[in-house]
């Protein structure tokens, strides 16, 4: 017969038993222990990432309407002034035009007042002028 069914077959059952208790006892128990905690802390981590990256998408979301709303407050802001200085502008712009107004007005005054002045100035000058002429024209016929 082939096979027979003895002691030492028991004696290699037990054996491989205990062999298998003492291997799961020694390498296959804290190997495992030592996987699953390393599972379990990985994921944990991978919460957490999860977690922080929910939180900075939100922050990226909060701070893109900040920027928004400084955007339209700066905007706001902007044109208020420019319509501001336009207003400015206008009115220095009326007030200039009425100094040049009054500087014109009394030029042309000024000017009158010396071209009169110039005129009665003249006067005695162009008689004495007309009397030279009126003497040399006469005297010039007599002579000719």
């Amino acid at each position: 017969m082939l096979l027979s069914f003895d002691g030492t077959l028991l004696a290699q059952i037990l054996n491989f038993v205990l062999f298998w208790i003492l291997l799961d006892y020694v390498f296959i128990g804290p190997t495992r222990r030592a996987i699953e905690a390393r599972q379990r802390y990985i994921a944990t981590q991978q919460r957490e990432a999860d977690e922080l990256a929910a939180q900075a998408k939100g922050l990226r979301v909060q701070a893109d309407d900040i920027l928004d709303e400084a955007r339209r407050t700066t905007d706001e802001a902007l044109r208020a002034a420019s319509a501001q200085a336009s207003d400015q502008a206008r009115v220095i712009e009326r007030k200039a035009a009425e100094e040049a107004g009054a500087i014109v007005a009394l030029a042309d005054a000024t000017v009158a007042g010396e071209r009169s002045q110039a005129v009665a100035k003249q006067a005695p000058f162009v008689e004495e002028l007309a009397r030279t002429m009126a003497t040399r024209a006469l005297d010039g016929e007599a002579v000719a």
